[in-house]
């Protein structure tokens, strides 16, 4: 089921967290633009500027990634971003909790990105699909 989380108390996010799980491939790059080969990640929640994703391997606060965001229900292209971890919480011995914000995406990703986050929190809210257009 998906559901929507607001602020916390004592938090300063800027926007609504939707709870789902999506595949997000990721690669770390670093400072000399060298990237790694590709992980396999899925979200466990996302927001329009980040996500919460559950990695295998731990990484390092401003690690730099580039990301590729899977959409359920959508064939074609994952949608393309970069990213920094912002925070990591390891939960079991290959299981990491990851707070990535997004740092960069494309217009178009970024247009097909919010369509599927408002998409998914209107059918939560009960919004008619397109409400905002």
């Amino acid at each position: 089921m998906t559901s929507i989380s607001m602020e916390p108390a004592g938090e300063k996010r800027r926007h609504a967290r939707l709870d789902i799980s999506l595949s997000v491939s990721y690669a770390v790059r670093n400072v000399a633009g060298e990237v790694t080969e590709l992980a396999e990640a899925m979200s466990s929640d996302i927001s329009a500027s980040g996500l919460r994703l559950m990695t295998p391997t731990p990484l390092q606060p401003g690690d730099l990634l580039d990301l590729e965001i899977s959409i359920s229900g959508q064939d074609g292209e994952p949608i393309h971003a970069s990213g920094e971890v912002v925070w990591q919480s390891q939960v079991a011995e290959t299981s990491f909790e990851t707070g990535t914000v997004i740092k960069h995406m494309a217009d178009d990703d970024k247009r097909r990105f919010m369509g599927f986050v408002f998409d998914q929190m209107s059918r939560f809210v009960g919004m008619p699909r397109g409400s905002l257009n």
